[in-house]
């Protein structure tokens, strides 16, 4: 009881926030990224043919290992790279060989029998083929074939049965193949207009719990999930569009600007840069935002939150060089950082954690190398956690109260993503926040004077 009285009386005395008094502060800082990456680690001489790269731990070791396609190799079309710790990887090991000219990969777990599988789609045999992992042992099982030249393929569950189902697009075709649980698969055929599919990307895109897919390729196009079953989105589909053209070989789902749905970032129509588009909470996107308008032909890139602020940034490979787009929370992106102007060309890139630190590496070829994220994490800018930020009462029918544990700058937006209020200045401690907020659910964002940005979600009743 004494407590409860204590804490009261030093509620009464914390500083308060005014929105009449608030003035912005603009934070400068200098940073030199490229410093952040090691040098090239060479895990093998000689990978120019590699024309994809993804990660996953498929011999269950709790290291992700490295799988690579080679096109347009007579051997070795699909390998792999068992990850051995400290950046050692051991020799490469062939699953498929031949000619079938694998275009894509993805990985998944299609029996359940708690090792990852892993399917491709090849353009010489027009064959979607299923390589069921055995304890490293990979059995081929061809599932399907139709015509196509250039092809991709992903893995979700798109009928929310609790497994996985394949996702296939190449030529004309776009088929899903709805898996029994056991990797028995059923295949159907998803009618839309005619186009010359390239790439895939899939999330929900409205909420509603079912994960819809956009291609790119000659057209931009949205296959929504109706409780499993997906059909072309006219609609939606015309809003991608309206403002950089229908073409586009490159795209991605993913929440750019941390207001808690997916937008999409993509390739502009093959010739007016990288761009992204705002989803607005319910599956429509709108706000273009230019970020390079001088990039073309983008056909690898990969998303992570490489400087570790709780957003995603993104690298694209332009001239056969290296670089970093940083994001600041809100989906603004500064000017690319030169991260890599290696001998070779470059033509493939991946991140993921490779040494488990909590930070995100990239992986590259040719020649096939990783570069080791050394940022260091006991920076004051990562001592800022979620769990640090403390908002209460939440849910509240009154004044909120917050604990900062750095100074920073405070924006709350609403649910469609926007600004409510924009540059509160918080100061280190305790304040009480006396603003208006009619009842809904808010996102409290703050930047803290050392660039990282906490989002928590707050509830008025």
């Amino acid at each position: 009881m004494q407590q409860a009285k204590t804490d009261k009386k030093e509620e009464m005395n914390i500083p308060k926030i005014s929105i009449y008094l608030v003035f912005t502060i603009s934070f400068l800082f200098t940073s030199k990224l490229w410093a952040q990456f090691s040098n090239p680690i060479l895990i093998e001489s000689n990978t120019g043919l590699i024309t994809n790269i993804i990660t996953a731990d498929i011999n269950n070791d709790g290291l992700e290992d490295l799988i690579i396609t080679k096109k347009f190799s007579a051997n070795n079309l699909i390998s792999y790279y068992l990850n051995q710790g400290d950046f050692n990887f051991g020799p490469e090991i062939s699953i498929a060989s031949g000619n079938s000219q694998v275009t894509n990969i993805s990985v998944g777990d299609f029996n359940n029998d708690n090792w990852l599988d892993i399917v491709s789609i090849g353009d010489a045999t027009n064959s979607v083929t299923l390589y069921v992992n055995n304890a490293l042992s990979f059995s081929p099982q061809v599932l399907d074939s139709f015509t196509f030249f250039e092809s991709d393929i992903s893995v979700a569950d798109i009928d929310n049965d609790n497994d996985l189902d394949i996702i296939a697009i190449g030529g004309t075709t776009f088929k899903v193949y709805y898996n029994d649980g056991v990797a028995n698969f059923t295949p159907q055929t998803i009618p839309g207009p005619l186009e010359d599919f390239f790439d895939i990307t899939v999330a929900d895109i409205d909420a509603d719990g079912f994960q819809d897919v956009i291609t790119g390729g000659s057209n931009v196009s949205v296959y929504k999930n109706n409780s499993g079953v997906l059909s072309y989105d006219s609609t939606r589909s015309s809003q991608l569009g309206q403002t950089t053209g229908t073409f586009s070989l490159f795209l991605r789902l993913a929440d750019l600007d941390n207001d808690g749905d997916v937008d999409l970032l993509r390739e502009g129509n093959n010739s007016t840069g990288m761009v992204w588009m705002e989803n607005d909470g319910n599956g429509n996107f709108s706000s273009l935002q230019i970020i390079d308008s001088a990039v073309t032909n983008i056909r690898s890139a990969t998303l992570n939150d490489f400087d570790h602020d709780n957003d995603l940034d993104f690298m694209i490979i332009q001239n056969q060089d290296l670089y970093l787009y940083t994001n600041d929370g809100f989906g603004n992106f500064d000017a690319p950082t030169l991260i890599q102007d290696a001998e070779t060309i470059i033509s493939v890139i991946h991140s993921e954690d490779m040494n488990n630190d909590g930070l995100a590496d990239i992986i590259w070829s040719a020649d096939l190398s990783v570069q080791e994220n050394n940022l260091t994490l006991s920076t004051p800018k990562h001592l800022v956690t979620p769990n640090s930020v403390k908002i209460y009462p939440n849910p509240s029918t009154e004044n909120l109260f917050l604990k900062s544990p750095q100074d920073g700058i405070l924006h709350i937006l609403n649910l469609q993503g926007q600004f409510i209020y924009k540059n509160l200045v918080l100061n280190e401690g305790t304040h009480q926040l006396n603003i208006a907020l009619p009842p809904q659910v808010y996102f409290f964002r703050i930047t803290f004077k050392t660039g990282k940005t906490i989002t928590k979600k707050v509830v008025i009743q």
